[in-house]
């Protein structure tokens, strides 16, 4: 999907555009993962809305900012992914591409659940690795978390608890690999 190519084999369908996903993208984060964060955070709609259509805005001016994609079947989302740029911690100057979300439909199939985060991780370790970020990361807030990293896990990712992460040279290896 980088540069808007799809790779062989993929479902992703596209680079998330504002005036076409947005709406989609904010239903599918509120209704399926929203109340994770009920207790702790305060969400609001309208805020999320606003952060989706800067970054898919910015996005397609400045594809090295920010990464999100969105799968469709039909008119359907089935999911989304959205990666960006700048992290750091605290004892180390380089820098982390960190996933804010790999959200899917919780509808949908298992193995095309599964298929379909394989190929956000893909697409996060080919983004990341285009424009030289030399650490790729993952993070969960589930509850419900064992599945997602247990894929981290298997793809080659350091797993401590609910954090994921790879260098992004060993990730395009085990990449390349795969084939």
């Amino acid at each position: 999907m980088y540069a808007h190519k799809l790779f062989p084999g993929t479902i992703l369908s596209s680079l998330a555009h504002p005036l076409h996903d947005v709406d989609d993208i904010v239903e599918l984060s509120d209704s399926v993962y929203g109340a994770e964060a009920d207790g702790i955070l305060t969400r609001d709609r309208n805020v999320f809305r606003h952060r989706v259509t800067v970054a898919c805005t910015e996005q397609l001016f400045n594809k090295g900012k920010e990464f999100i994609a969105v799968c469709r079947d039909q008119d359907k989302l089935l999911g989304f992914c959205w990666f960006d740029r700048g992290g750091y911690t605290t004892y180390s100057n380089e820098e982390i591409s960190n996933a804010k979300f790999h959200h899917v439909d919780l509808s949908v199939p298992v193995r095309r659940r599964i298929l379909l985060v394989n190929q956000m991780i893909d697409q996060h370790i080919l983004w990341a690795n285009a424009w030289g970020i030399p650490v790729v990361c993952s993070t969960s807030i589930r509850a419900d978390h064992d599945g997602f990293m247990k894929i981290h896990k298997k793809r080659g990712f350091t797993v401590n608890g609910s954090y994921a992460w790879i260098r992004t040279e060993k990730a395009m290896e085990l990449l390349n690999e795969r084939g």
